[in-house]
């Protein structure tokens, strides 16, 4: 009698979502009218709808799941992978709203330094993910040297020779995105390159005419925030030499 019971249950439950997915199958709810994305600066509204193949006029049923939390939050999941595919993106989320619109809500990755591969340099985020090849460099970014990478895929996180150094690497990266919160006064905007040296020392260049060595550890962000505070308010813009970090907390310019 119970297996019987539990047999009519099942069988009850099975035939109720068939017709509930008949219904809204069917249901005109359930048609894409408008597709609406958020502003976005590297990518037009028109290629990520393009990319998601998303179609007015379609029942959005065609397009759910990836998940059953996809499927009850109205989420479609293939056309959200579609779009995290784009180098530039970071996050998707692609949600069905009642009655017929599917807004698409999409986080870019920031570009943050050039790195170096064979002939070729990489615009990386600060999580080391290509974004962007180019045979050369300009000033917008500064150049991350002293890192061999093995091999690179546009959209991917670069690998190394050397997988530690990766790690620096994103350490180095994130630092520079704090630090940089500030509308004013970028330490990015006058950063030409940074090296890395043996013993997680990095030694690096401000606007062609100041070095300064300093320690890759837990420490990073704090000096970076000190290097910043020198060059722009004690440092004048005539003067060349080196910021020399002589112990764990502080530093003096040595002028050339």
């Amino acid at each position: 009698m119970k297996k019987r019971k539990g047999f009519k249950i099942l069988f009850g439950f099975v035939v109720f979502t068939g017709v509930l997915a008949a219904v809204m199958l069917f249901s005109p709810l359930f048609l894409i009218s408008d597709i609406h994305v958020n502003d976005l600066s590297k990518y037009t509204a028109e290629e990520i709808i393009r990319v998601t193949g998303l179609e007015k006029d379609e029942n959005v049923m065609y397009y759910m799941g990836g998940s059953l939390r996809n499927v009850l939050q109205l989420r479609m999941g293939k056309a959200e992978s579609r779009v995290e595919n784009l180098p530039w993106v970071r996050t998707a989320e692609v949600q069905y709203l009642f009655p017929g619109t599917v807004q698409i809500t999409v986080t870019e990755r920031n570009a943050i330094a050039w790195v170096r591969y064979m002939a070729n340099y990489l615009l990386v985020d600060e999580e080391g993910y290509v974004l962007e090849v180019s045979s050369s460099i300009d000033d917008r970014y500064p150049e991350i040297r002293g890192v061999q990478l093995d091999k690179f895929s546009v959209g991917k996180k670069i690998v190394a020779q050397k997988p530690e150094k990766i790690d620096w690497l994103v350490q180095l990266l994130q630092s520079l995105e704090q630090v940089d919160q500030s509308p004013h006064h970028k330490l990015g905007e006058v950063l030409d390159w940074v090296d890395f040296l043996q013993d997680k020392e990095l030694f690096l260049s401000l606007d062609s005419r100041i070095t300064a060595k300093l320690e890759l550890d837990d420490d990073l962000t704090y000096r970076l925030s000190y290097l910043k505070e020198l060059y722009y308010n004690y440092i004048k813009p005539e003067e060349k030499g080196m910021i020399d970090f002589f112990d764990k907390k502080y530093a003096r310019f040595i002028v050339e």
